[in-house]
């Protein structure tokens, strides 16, 4: 009995499937991933053309779902575009609404039982700035949830 051979496209369509079952992820990130497992590029891209043209695959719904998982970690608009960046999104474009930046914070600030108006020192008013600026939050959001004006 002779063995069928594999259709073109197969393996890395198996393979993309397998990754994907694991969790969401955007064309270029999955791209990179098939590549490095040894794929042809050009079997790549179709098989990445017919996971998008099937629904799969969408990078608007993954970077509008990477958004909201991240805010909801307590990260800002500022981390979210740095690591759709570093998966492959050239832009990230306004993902994060202005109020939804603010309510992360917010929601941040109460996990950490940090109350804005509890902020008197100057040095640990500034402490906590650098603290938010370094998880990505905007100084917008900060001047809005903190309500000063020295940012």
């Amino acid at each position: 009995m002779a063995e069928s051979k594999p259709s073109p496209g197969a393996a890395p369509r198996a393979c993309a499937e397998r990754i994907l079952a694991a969790r969401d992820h955007g064309r270029e990130e999955l791209r990179r991933k098939l590549a490095k497992r040894g794929f042809e590029a050009s079997e790549v891209a179709a098989v990445l053309d017919q996971l998008a043209e099937e629904g799969y695959l969408d990078d608007v719904r993954y970077a509008r779902e990477f958004a909201r998982q991240t805010l909801e970690k307590g990260h800002g608009s500022a981390y979210v575009r740095a690591k759709l960046a570093s998966r492959g999104f050239r832009t990230a474009g306004r993902l994060v609404s202005a109020e939804e930046e603010a309510a992360s914070l917010r929601a941040f600030l109460d996990r950490r039982r940090l109350r804005p108006g509890a902020l008197t020192a100057a040095a640990e008013r500034a402490k906590i700035l650098r603290f938010l600026r370094g998880r990505g939050y905007s100084a917008e959001a900060i001047q809005r949830v903190l309500g000063q004006d020295d940012e």
